[in-house]
């Protein structure tokens, strides 16, 4: 049995290799600590690597050096590299769950995940099974369930907030980004290819920052986001 642990954090990636040899103790595992490091990085500008190097499991972490541009999972596939994968990942918000199993994960599994679940998780995934947190799993069916009339809540006319400050919580990282380029006018499919981002992924994160900022509209929210100073970024901090 061969197992692939691909994470940054080397006390981590220590930790998950010692779970993952007490799980399977006679299967061979590989660690690396970026994607630089796989065996056919050489070829991740081709359209087909020099090599198949198949695993029984990879255990990826979702913001990896060497992806940046594009999602770990495809850069694991130009490198030749196959097998299920299940991501474990600092993030534990629905959004980033649904990035991830949109790439092909077979699991999502935030790092606060119990190592006894987690040990399970990852044999449900060698077995052919997939796997999410009952709590992300709910906030994925809600998520869904507002992607049905999302395009008409964007440009809504619903009352928006009282407030022209600060939004009611922090914008993450990927929503700052989403919101440097709804300021340069881009369309969804626009802001999707420049972040490596399904467009319905796009969709979604406008949604939380018209939330955020109490905004009716993307122009609207464009609006608050200046006048809060969240738009004091650079447009080259929009890229993935």
């Amino acid at each position: 049995m061969k197992i692939l642990v691909a994470d940054d954090h080397p006390l981590f990636r220590d930790a998950l290799e010692l779970s993952i040899r007490q799980a399977w103790p006679d299967a061979e595992v590989g660690c690396i600590g970026s994607l630089l490091e796989l065996p056919a990085a050489g070829n991740l500008g081709d359209d087909v690597p020099a090599a198949v190097f198949r695993y029984d499991l990879i255990v990826l972490d979702w913001r990896m050096p060497g992806a940046e541009g594009s999602d770990p999972i495809s850069v694991l596939r130009r490198s030749g590299v196959q097998g299920p994968v299940a991501v474990v990942t600092g993030a534990e918000d629905a959004l980033t769950a649904l990035e991830v199993l949109r790439c092909g994960a077979e699991a999502f599994l935030p790092k606060t995940t119990p190592r006894r679940v987690l040990a399970q998780a990852l044999r449900l995934v060698v077995e052919g099974g997939s796997f999410v947190p009952k709590c992300v799993a709910l906030d994925l069916i809600h998520m869904t369930d507002l992607s049905l009339d999302i395009d008409e809540a964007e440009e809504g006319e619903g009352p928006s907030a009282e407030g022209e400050g600060a939004p009611s919580s922090p914008l993450t990282d990927r929503e700052q980004q989403v919101l440097s380029m709804l300021a340069t006018g881009a369309t969804n499919k626009e802001i999707g290819r420049h972040l490596s981002l399904q467009e319905v992924t796009v969709k979604l994160h406008t949604r939380r920052i018209l939330r955020k900022l109490g905004a009716r509209n993307r122009t609207d929210a464009v609006r608050r986001a200046q006048q809060a100073g969240l738009l004091s970024r650079s447009l080259n901090e929009a890229s993935p």
